[in-house]
């Protein structure tokens, strides 16, 4: 897999074009949406936008990956298998299919490749027992579902499914580069190069939506990278995160999640309904405009960074008194979320 072998800069500007060129085209399609799937949906925004964001994304991605050459085959194949999920949120998009049978194809992109090419969390490491490795996939598997649905769940405002995605991509970027993952450097940069070709498209006011497809695909891809990272065990406070520190990079959509579930569950409705009651949502219900909105998530973002490499690299004692604060900011702003009124 290196016959192909580009600079990773003249990589990350390819897939911003690529991306850049086949969502300009895609905005010709705002017509091609079933009306049944238009009235199902619970939008802010126009449902004559084009929802197809993500198959571009998908497509910048998957070609690009291929031109870095020294990228593992295992990490080509894992994008492929995104292409994939995309085809299935895209199918989600055209005709809302019933959230069990969504779920089930999920579990099937996403259990595909972590069984074939046996990735996974060493959750079983953590604990100290040996299960022949079936709690570790099963653990991995459901990490990823929860990132994929939790990133789908967060698509429901101009720019901010993108937004969050490319900053948590950016942090990935970062704390691989610092721990001498450079593949996954490289691949987090080309994720962004597509994101970046989707967002000119996305921020407000939207002309283009990444829909279920963009959604599923960010995220799969996201989960993956999480889980292929590894630790480097010689850091002073390895202890603290003995997992995959870059599970505090996911706390956003996490939280967006949490939130949600909850609000509906406490008001008898099913978690899997759609709503207007997001985070992003709640702040706009308080005043803030959508630019705003976005700001604070990036503000966020920029902090989650901050902590979780004071965590890492701090001494013991530091990083103990960080993850303190991460869990009390964390359990303090799902409080004050829930009790945000949420948008008419």
């Amino acid at each position: 897999m290196n016959e192909f072998q580009f600079p990773v800069v003249l990589v990350i500007i390819f897939s911003i074009i690529i991306s850049l060129l086949i969502n300009k085209f895609l905005l010709n399609f705002k017509n091609f949406v079933p009306n049944e799937s238009q009235n199902q949906e619970i939008r802010l925004s126009n449902l004559k936008i084009p929802t197809f964001g993500g198959l571009a994304m998908s497509i910048a991605f998957l070609i690009s990956i291929r031109l870095l050459g020294k990228a593992d085959f295992d990490i080509f194949q894992i994008a492929i298998y995104a292409v994939l999920i995309t085809f299935i949120g895209f199918i989600d998009d055209l005709y809302n299919l019933n959230w069990k049978l969504k779920l089930f194809l999920q579990f099937i992109a996403i259990g595909t490749p972590v069984f074939v090419l046996n990735i996974y969390l060493n959750v079983e490491g953590l604990i100290n027992i040996n299960l022949n490795n079936s709690l570790n996939l099963v653990t991995t598997i459901i990490w990823i579902l929860l990132i994929v649905n939790s990133l789908n769940f967060l698509d429901n405002m101009d720019g901010l499914a993108a937004t969050t995605a490319t900053m948590i991509a950016l942090s990935l970027v970062l704390l691989s580069y610092l721990t001498d993952q450079y593949k996954l450097t490289d691949i987090s940069l080309v994720l962004i190069g597509s994101m970046l070709g989707f967002l000119y498209f996305n921020l407000p006011k939207a002309r283009l939506y990444m829909g279920d497809s963009g959604s599923l695909f960010l995220g799969y891809c996201l989960g993956f990278i999480s889980v292929l990272f590894t630790w480097n065990k010689s850091i002073e406070s390895s202890w603290v995160f003995q997992i995959q520190p870059v599970i505090l990079f996911f706390t956003i959509p996490l939280l967006d999640f949490t939130t949600v579930v909850i609000s509906r569950l406490k008001a008898g409705k099913s978690p899997m309904t759609g709503g207007t009651d997001h985070i992003s949502h709640r702040l706009l219900k308080k005043g803030y405009s959508d630019k705003t909105v976005l700001l604070i998530f990036v503000i966020v973002s920029f902090l989650i960074l901050g902590i979780t490499l004071c965590i890492l690299y701090l001494s013991a004692t530091l990083s103990f008194l960080f993850l303190l604060i991460y869990f009390v900011l964390v359990l303090t702003s799902l409080i004050y979320f829930l009790k945000l009124p949420i948008l008419d």
